[in-house]
C-alpha cells in the first residue's frame, strides 16, 4: 500500500490507536493532517518535520509528538529512514499533547515502541494492544521531560525567504552579514530589523541555529568526528562550535552521538 493511501486509511479506522512501522520510508511532498495524534520514532536516518511556521529536525533515536489535525509534512535526504509510528485518538487534556514535541527517546520508551512491531498495520481491535498503547501515551510527558527542541522558525515574507534559502544552502560559508545584505539589495540595518520581526531572532543567531541543526543531523547519522563536523558546518574551532551548540540547544555535541 502506498504511503498516501495509508494516511487516508487512518481516519477511516475504528480503532483508538494504530501502529505503523515502515523501513525505507517514502515521504509525501504535500502537507497533510489526520484526526489522530502521531508519535514518530526515528530508528534509522533522520527527517525534517515541517509545520506552517517551524521546521524541526528528528535525528536518529529521537521522537516527535504531532497533535491531531495539525497540517505537517516531512522530508529527508538520508539514504534510508526507518520510522516507527503510533497514532492515537487523544482525549488527554495535558498541555503536552496540544503542541509539537521533539525529544530524545530513553531506553525504556525505545523498547516499548519496538515491542509494538507485533501490531504494525493491524486493523482489528485488540484489547491488549489498546491497553499497552494507552499506557505508553500516558507516560509520554514524563519520557519527554528533558526534551530539546530542534526547531527553526520560518517566514512567509517573500523577500526574506530568499535570504533564508540562501542561508540554508550556504551555512558553512564565512561571508559577513554585510555581504549577505548587499547580495539581496538590503541595507544591513533594514535586513536585520526585518529578520528579527519575521522570525523572532537575529540573523546571527539564525545562522548559528542552522549550523547546529545541521551538526545534529551529522552527529546522529555519520561516522565523522566532532572536529570534522564543526568545520563542515562553518566553525573555525571546535571550542566555539561546542559553546555555540550548548548555548542554543542546552547540550554538548557528544549528547547526540549514537552508536
Amino acid at each position: 500500500m502506498k504511503i498516501e493511501d495509508s494516511l487516508l486509511l487512518l481516519d477511516q479506522l475504528h480503532k483508538s490507536s494504530f501502529v505503523w512501522h515502515e523501513n525505507h520510508w517514502v515521504f509525501p511532498d504535500a502537507f497533510h493532517a489526520h484526526s489522530k495524534g502521531q508519535l514518530i520514532f526515528v530508528e534509522e536516518g533522520f527527517q525534517y518535520l515541517h509545520t506552517v511556521d517551524q521546521v524541526y529536525l528528528l535525528p536518529q533515536n529521537h521522537a516527535a509528538w504531532i497533535p491531531s489535525n495539525l497540517p505537517h509534512r516531512s522530508a529527508s535526504t538520508a539514504s534510508n529512514v526507518y520510522l516507527r509510528n503510533l497514532f492515537y485518538d487523544c482525549d488527554l487534556e495535558a498541555d503536552f499533547y496540544a503542541h509539537v514535541q521533539i525529544f530524545s527517546v530513553p531506553k525504556v520508551l525505545r523498547e516499548m515502541i519496538l515491542y509494538t512491531e507485533k501490531w504494525s498495520m493491524n486493523r482489528a481491535n485488540n484489547p491488549i494492544e489498546a491497553a499497552f498503547l494507552r499506557a505508553l501515551l500516558l507516560e509520554l510527558p514524563d519520557f519527554a521531560k528533558n526534551s530539546v527542541s530542534l526547531s527553526i522558525p520560518v517566514t512567509a515574507n517573500a523577500q526574506l525567504l530568499e535570504v533564508v534559502d540562501y542561508l540554508f544552502q550556504n551555512y558553512a560559508q564565512q561571508g559577513s552579514l554585510e555581504d549577505l545584505a548587499l547580495r539581496f539589495h538590503f541595507s544591513l540595518r533594514s535586513l536585520q530589523r526585518l529578520f528579527k520581526k519575521e522570525t523572532g531572532i537575529t540573523m546571527a543567531k539564525y545562522l548559528q541555529l542552522i549550523r547546529c541543526i545541521k551538526a545534529v543531523e551529522l552527529l546522529s547519522n555519520s561516522t565523522l568526528m566532532i572536529s570534522e563536523i564543526a568545520y563542515l558546518v562553518g566553525y573555525k574551532s571546535v571550542q566555539s562550535f561546542s559553546n555555540s551548540f550548548f548555548n542554543l540547544l542546552g547540550k554538548r555535541p557528544q549528547a547526540f552521538i549514537h552508536p
